[in-house]
């Protein structure tokens, strides 16, 4: 087991178990709201990952997971920034964050509990498994100040209905895990009681796995749905025969 210092002193805490990596955002006084520097250390944190690692769990220390992020915008009373300013302070680290979770060629988890907002919400879905407690609450409230959160959206397009992200994006409404779980934002929920013992349940089945084989699921699950038939099925073949052959 190996403990990874960053540069975010321990606001992003990102820690070596084995076949599993586990990053957890570490700043529950404020419920884990996300830095531009913490999401460096994520987007670190999955660069360039040990080929035997074959699970990254993503969770958030004490109360919540994750309830949003620190406003990256300036200040009231600086100059305004221009358009492509302001693409660079707000825009570009979001989307860097959720493509790169997005892209890590191993199953991501993500293990929510208590308040996952905004960006909270987006983390949540962009994981290949969101597990969550029954009581955790989603929430995509940006709208209340006139903001059309499009950057959080971008992360939940190709994860739930567009019926239920219209919804959740237009109504403001705050989702119990067991309601995200009904449209397909989260994969499962259990007693909070429970949450530990269902995510070590899980790594635990991820982590018996053999790395070629779970690369292999995350490859298919992530190219297939924008490929023909015909190509799906060339990509599947492909990939079980290359996996087949490193038993050999």
């Amino acid at each position: 087991m190996n403990d990874q210092p960053n540069a975010t002193q321990d606001a992003v805490i990102v820690r070596h178990d084995g076949p599993v990596l586990h990053i957890t955002l570490n700043t529950p006084d404020n419920g884990n709201l996300v830095s531009a520097a913490m999401g460096t250390a994520v987007i670190g944190a999955l660069a360039g990952l040990d080929p035997q690692v074959r699970v990254v769990c993503l969770r958030g220390a004490g109360a919540d997971f994750c309830a949003g992020r620190v406003s990256p915008t300036p200040a009231k009373g600086a100059p305004p920034p221009s358009a492509e300013r302001l693409r660079q302070l707000v825009a570009q680290p979001a989307l860097d964050l959720y493509d790169a979770i997005k892209a890590a060629p191993v199953p991501t988890l993500a293990i929510v509990q208590g308040c996952a907002t905004g960006v909270g919400t987006a983390l949540a879905a962009v994981c290949d498994i969101t597990l969550a407690t029954d009581d955790s609450r989603f929430q995509i409230p940006e709208m209340e100040r006139d903001i059309p959160p499009t950057l959080v959206m971008s992360a939940l397009c190709d994860r739930v209905p567009l019926k239920a992200l219209n919804y959740l994006v237009l109504s403001r409404r705050e989702w119990t895990g067991r309601e995200a779980q009904a449209a397909g934002l989260v994969s499962w929920t259990v007693p909070a009681a429970q949450l530990e013992a269902e995510a070590e349940a899980l790594i635990a089945t991820l982590a018996g796995c053999s790395s070629v084989a779970v690369r292999a699921c995350k490859q298919y699950l992530t190219h297939a749905p924008t490929m023909s038939p015909q190509a799906a099925s060339a990509f599947a073949s492909h990939l079980a025969g290359t996996a087949l052959s490193a038993r050999y």
